[in-house]
């Protein structure tokens, strides 16, 4: 009888003991961050451009809204003519995009995006980056560890007479970034896997391939590291910069990055 009257007794006094812990998250100033993703598919007739520019401000850890920004001046200036070109918001896909994208695919020259936004200016300079065309989209037989993987083979034909550097996007916010320094101007095959929850027979996939430049294929592989995958449309760690400054407050730097890429895709249906 005392040591059930112990053990109720000792059960009273961790719960008189327990208190309500509020854990205090700093609230920093709000960053913005500017993901300046250009992807112009050069096989397409029309020319079809993927991405634009798109302005968020970081927001707290609680909050479940990223705030768009839906009123800063856009433009971009091709350094080789001088010429400017705005660029329009557009409500239903939340990007800046300009009137005609083929005003980016000029090998010749490069670009400076400009943005400004509450009397600060953000400047970027990229260049249009080609990538080569994926030569085939085909499933596999291997599996993984599970056994129920499905195997999606892609290859390409690297350009010998360039360093290139390549992201892959396998769709479900999987990607690749692979750079040619094993297999300079030879046909590059590999692999990717996926899950039985994210592709099933009689499903059709989308495989993507991007051109990207050495400085961005540092910034996605950082990315992924510290994001486990998440994509590069992700909230992205604050200590993650791109190659956009703020030329009025520089320690005022903003998130993201400013890439012109060629692009390709191919559909695979999954049998």
């Amino acid at each position: 009888m005392k040591r059930i009257l112990f053990f109720i007794s000792f059960l009273t006094l961790l719960s008189s003991c327990e208190d309500v812990i509020e854990v205090s998250v700093p609230n920093s100033e709000p960053r913005l961050s500017i993901d300046a993703h250009f992807n112009l598919f050069t096989d397409e007739n029309p020319l079809r451009l993927e991405g634009g520019v798109r302005l968020t401000l970081t927001a707290n850890y609680f909050n479940n809204t990223v705030p768009l920004v839906k009123d800063a001046t856009v433009f971009i200036t091709d350094l080789y003519t001088a010429n400017q070109y705005p660029l329009i918001y557009n409500p239903s896909t939340e990007y800046y995009t300009p009137k005609t994208p083929e005003i980016l695919i000029n090998y010749d020259t490069q670009y400076r995006l400009t943005v400004i936004y509450k009397e600060e200016v953000y400047q970027g300079v990229s260049k249009f980056i080609s990538v080569a065309p994926i030569s085939s989209v085909i499933q596999g037989t291997k599996t993984l560890f599970e056994g129920d993987e499905t195997e999606v083979i892609v290859s390409f034909k690297d350009d010998a007479a360039a360093t290139n550097y390549y992201l892959n996007d396998f769709g479900f916010n999987i990607l690749r970034p692979i750079e040619d320094r094993f297999f300079q101007g030879q046909e590059f095959v590999f692999s990717n896997f996926y899950s039985s929850d994210e592709v099933r027979p009689g499903q059709s996939i989308t495989i993507k391939a991007f051109g990207i430049e050495k400085q961005y294929f540092t910034y996605i592989s950082l990315i992924l590291q510290q994001t486990g995958n998440g994509g590069p449309f992700q909230p992205l760690p604050a200590t993650t910069r791109g190659n956009i400054i703020n030329t009025t407050a520089f320690d005022n730097y903003p998130l993201g990055y400013f890439l012109i890429s060629e692009a390709y895709e191919s559909d695979l249906l999954i049998k």
